[in-house]
Parts: structure tokens; sequence; C-alpha cells
């Protein structure tokens, strides 16, 4: 039986609220673990302290799980990941292969 064009889109924003809320609540730090273990979450960079990428969103460890940034520190983070990303990039670029 197929759905209905309504049961579709019902369907697609109960899905769509669910992940708002998985968004917006925080994440325990051995689930978080698994995350980034599983591929699903990555990390800023290896540094006390690095936010973590994880459902479309930067997080921050607090003192008890990971907590959700704000859109705007969001957008910062998404500049600064792709010039880390391209500052990488550029050292490997020049460094002999035998020293990295």
């Amino acid at each position: 039986m197929a759905l209905t064009e309504g049961q579709l889109t019902s369907l697609a924003g109960f899905a769509e609220a669910r992940a708002d809320r998985l968004r917006s609540q925080p994440v325990g730090f051995g689930d978080m673990r698994r995350h980034l273990d599983s591929g699903e979450a990555v990390l800023l960079g290896d540094f006390p302290g690095a936010p973590v990428r994880f459902l479309d969103r930067w997080w921050r460890a607090a003192d008890d799980c990971w907590e959700p940034l704000s859109e705007e520190t969001g957008a910062v983070l998404d500049d600064d990941a792709t010039r880390w990303a391209l500052s990488v990039r550029a050292v490997q670029a020049v460094e002999p292969a035998g020293l990295q």
C-alpha cells in the first residue's frame, strides 16, 4: 500500500521535527564518543576543547555532556574548519614526503 502525498508530507515533517530535537539537546560523552568512532561526528582538530561537528551542527564539551552551539557560532566554526583544512593541505603540499 503506497502512502498518500499527505501522509508522506506528515512523515517528512515528523522526521524533521525529530532531527531538530536531536540537534538541540545535549549529547552524553559516551554517545558522542560512539558518533566520533563511527565517523558520524568529526572533531575540528586535535587540540583540547576542540568542537565537534555532528548532525549538521557544532557542539562543545561542557561539564557533563556535549552542548549544541548557536547557529551564529556554527557559521564561524564552519569558516574556521574550511580554513583549517586548506591550511593542512597547503602544508602537506610543500613538505617533503619523508617529513610528513
